[in-house]
């Protein structure tokens, strides 16, 4: 009977779904990181402000980073989200104590309804100043701001996420009471 032969390249075993779960995470993570640039980088290589009010490109160069938005970051941001919950499912009680997810979960539930709200009503300003034939200022440079923000604090959140800093906590002295100090000694 021959040997059998050893896994010496392939996955350890025993790390269950976690890698099925995380390359999706990274690449919608990716999708939406990378989409927000391009929108930047449409927005500002555009020249949106220079355009004259009744120009028809300003309404396309709106209707393109809706496209983009709705069909793009959105979806990949939803994906990221669903990805990372099913990764925070697996050890919740773990990860729940960890300082820096707490922060990157407020940073999220704070960044994305406020970002959408903003985001949103500037371009609904920018779509009635190309109805009414005239330029809004204003709501344009908020909306490019509004965009950079976004793009910094998406940033922050992934790097938070792939440093994992400690925050000041100290496993050993925050849950030492909660782990075993030594041999069972009852009866």
């Amino acid at each position: 009977m021959p040997p059998t032969p050893t896994n010496r390249f392939g996955r350890r075993p025993g790390r269950g779904r976690r890698p099925f779960i995380l390359l999706p995470k990274l690449i919608a993570l990716a999708l939406f990181v990378g989409s927000l640039a391009s929108l930047l980088i449409i927005w500002f290589g555009s020249a949106f402000t220079s355009l004259p009010p009744a120009d028809p490109r300003r309404l396309l160069l709106l209707r393109l980073i809706s496209l983009l938005v709705r069909f793009l970051t959105i979806p990949a941001l939803l994906a990221a989200l669903l990805f990372g919950l099913a990764l925070f499912l697996q050890h919740p009680r773990q990860f729940i104590r960890m300082r820096w997810l707490i922060v990157k979960l407020a940073t999220l539930a704070i960044l994305m309804p406020a970002a959408h709200l903003f985001l949103y009503t500037r371009m609904e300003l920018l779509r009635d100043a190309f109805a009414h034939h005239t330029t809004n200022p204003p709501a344009e440079s908020q909306f490019a701001y509004g965009f950079a923000t976004v793009l910094a604090i998406s940033i922050f959140v992934v790097i938070l996420g792939r440093l994992k800093p400690r925050l000041g906590q100290n496993w050993a002295q925050s849950y030492a009471a909660s782990l075993p100090s030594g041999p069972d000694t009852t009866p």
